[in-house]
């Protein structure tokens, strides 16, 4: 174990100052990032279920009403 820890260090990577945080600065490899856009997603993928479900119900809602009227 310790002789790969001095490999890692010999590497080229550490030897040129390579930021492992560096990664994290690309938006793909941004798990913050990624949590945000699924979350966004899942938000409005939800607003959209739930104005479906309304226009349903509000179609319902005026059939319903226009069966009533015209029997009246």
């Amino acid at each position: 174990m310790e002789k790969d820890y001095n490999d890692l260090q010999n590497s080229f990577a550490f030897q040129n100052g390579f930021d492992t945080n560096d990664i994290y600065k690309d938006p793909m490899f941004n798990p913050i990032a990624q949590y945000e856009q699924a979350y966004t997603y899942y938000k409005y993928l939800c607003m959209q279920m739930d104005y479906k479900i309304k226009c349903k119900e509000y179609e319902k809602l005026c059939s319903n009403s226009s069966l009533t009227g015209k029997s009246t």
